[in-house]
């Protein structure tokens, strides 16, 4: 038995050989996955941050719309308790057309009288 196994002995050192080479090239390949896999959770952590920061910038941007919408309603002016007739926009801008065009538009100016005297 020992002869036969020191026969063989060089085939299986070129065997260890050739599986040392395999293992060693699949772990180049590992390592270099890693460092791609290690630079995109990187990324991943830098886009989380500014993610992050624009959230708050929403925020900060809606609560800032809010109070400017707030400043601008502070100082309306309500009026209550006036009866007026309004026109409709279609007519109203019918009237326009004719006074513009010369054909008249005649009953435009009297219901703005009107409206104003109820105004009154």
């Amino acid at each position: 038995m020992a002869p036969k196994k020191i026969a063989n002995l060089p085939d299986e050192v070129e065997e260890i050989k050739k599986s040392l080479d395999f293992l060693s090239a699949e772990i180049k390949t590992v390592a270099a996955q890693q460092n791609k896999i290690m630079e995109l959770m990187g990324e991943i952590q830098s886009l989380k941050i500014q993610n992050i920061e624009k959230d708050k910038k929403i925020t900060f941007l809606e609560n800032r719309v809010a109070d400017l919408e707030q400043y601008t309603r502070m100082n309306d002016l309500i009026i209550s308790g006036l009866k007026t007739r309004h026109r409709s926009y279609a007519r109203a801008a019918a009237a326009s057309e004719d006074t513009a065009a010369g054909r008249g538009g005649a009953d435009a100016p009297e219901v703005d009288r009107e409206s104003l005297e109820q105004q009154d």
